[in-house]
């Protein structure tokens, strides 16, 4: 238990010396720019990227984030339960880097009003505010991120994620299918 420590002791060091490396910030805006238009790529081209099937959906979204922008151009080419699956479990994985960030012990956030009201949301209803929160389009990595300070057991976070999000993609993707095909759902 004393080497789990110690090595996490040593990681949040590293990382908060990476994190203040002005090449990491680059990096983090380079990674995030070349992901957005590969989005913009596959949205407008989905052809070869359906070829990776719900596989590919899913690090797509793990790698990502902006995999919620493939739903409407996807909808239309895969099933859409597997295809809310694929991105809410990516997304729900991808969204636990802001649950680590937070378990680190340290107050990353300011303390804001909004802050505040999250962070007793969380405390007062547990993993159903996790749900409502993974529900709507919002930066759920604040809400990762505030989860993870508060000491939410994993399990009691990645759950509600994964529900609320499949929940979100599944109305999108049938929306879509709906609208714009005259398939049945």
């Amino acid at each position: 238990m004393a080497i789990a420590a110690d090595w996490w002791r040593w990681a949040c060091w590293w990382g908060k010396k990476i994190r203040k490396s002005k090449y990491f910030h680059l990096g983090v805006i380079a990674w995030g720019i070349g992901f957005l238009a590969l989005t913009a790529v596959i949205a407008l081209n989905p052809e070869p990227f359906v070829g990776f099937g719900y596989p590919g959906v899913f690090f797509f979204n793990m790698l990502s984030g902006p995999g919620m922008f493939l739903l409407p151009s996807l909808s239309t080419r895969m099933n859409v339960l597997g295809l809310a699956m694929a991105s809410a479990g990516g997304m729900a994985v991808n969204d636990s880097v802001g649950w680590l960030a937070g378990r680190s012990g340290e107050e990353l956030l300011p303390t804001s009003e909004k802050v505040k009201k999250i962070q007793n949301s969380i405390q007062k209803f547990g993993p159903w505010a996790l749900l409502f929160w993974s529900l709507i389009p919002f930066p759920y990595d604040l809400i990762g991120l505030i989860a993870g300070y508060l000491r939410i057991p994993y399990p009691k976070y990645i759950l509600p994620t994964f529900l609320g999000k499949f929940i979100r993609f599944l109305l999108i993707s049938s929306g879509v299918l709906a609208f714009w095909s005259n398939d049945k759902i």
